[in-house]
C-alpha cells in the first residue's frame, strides 16, 4: 500500500514527464532544492499542507486532485488545468478554477439528463 506522499510524488512524476519539465523545474517554481524536490517525488519526505497547496497550484489542479486516489482522477487532459498551471496571475487562476467547476456542473447535468432518457 502506498503512502499519500508516494502517491502525491506519482502524480508529480507524471505531471513533470506529460509536460516535458524537469524536477528542477519545480524545484524551482516551489524555492526547494532540487534534492529535496527529487525526495518529494520519490515520497521519501512528509510535506504540509501549505507545500501541498503550491504544488497543486502549480500543477494547475485542486489539493483533493492532488492527494486523492489516481484512479479517481481525470483521464482526459484538461487544457483549463493545464492553463492554470501555467499562469502567474492570480485572479486569473481563479476565474479559470471558477470556469472548470461551471463546466464540470454542466456535464454532471448532462449525464444526469441522459440517465433520465
Amino acid at each position: 500500500m502506498t503512502t499519500i506522499f508516494e502517491r502525491i510524488g506519482e502524480k508529480i512524476s507524471t505531471w513533470i514527464n506529460d509536460r516535458g519539465y524537469t524536477q528542477k523545474y519545480l524545484s524551482d517554481k516551489l524555492n526547494v532544492s532540487p534534492q529535496v524536490m527529487s525526495k518529494i517525488i520519490n515520497g521519501k519526505k512528509s510535506i504540509n499542507i501549505i507545500e501541498i497547496r503550491q504544488i497543486a497550484d502549480i500543477m494547475g489542479i485542486s489539493v483533493d486532485e492532488l492527494i486523492g486516489d489516481t484512479s479517481r482522477s481525470r483521464t482526459i487532459e484538461d487544457p483549463i488545468m493545464f492553463m492554470i498551471g501555467n499562469l502567474n496571475n492570480e485572479k486569473s487562476k481563479e476565474k479559470l478554477r471558477f470556469l472548470d467547476h461551471v463546466m464540470d456542473e454542466m456535464i454532471e447535468l448532462e449525464n444526469s439528463m441522459d440517465k433520465i432518457k
